[in-house]
């Protein structure tokens, strides 16, 4: 009965700490829509996001409505009206 009740505790701690770490995905500081912005395209770099790499953004109302993450090789480049990843 003990060797139940210690394998459940296990397997309850492991499923909380997925879901932990599935919400820090969701976290608002670590994803760009809905930040603040200018111009209709940019690019820039967000601390907790993409692992410090470029991304870049569509703009509208102030407000970041889309965006792309650039791979770890590759920078977010303005070009005319909208952004490259090279």
């Amino acid at each position: 009965m003990k060797f139940t009740s210690l394998t459940t505790m296990i397997i309850s701690a492991t499923a909380m700490a997925s879901v932990v770490t599935a919400s820090s995905l969701d976290n608002p500081a670590d994803n760009p829509s809905g930040r603040p912005c200018s111009g209709n395209v940019g690019c820039t770099t967000l601390k907790g996001f993409n692992g410090g790499h470029d991304y870049g953004y569509r703009c509208q109302n102030g407000v970041t409505v889309a965006f792309t993450a650039c791979t770890g090789n590759t920078r977010c480049h303005v070009t005319g009206n909208t952004f490259v990843c090279r």
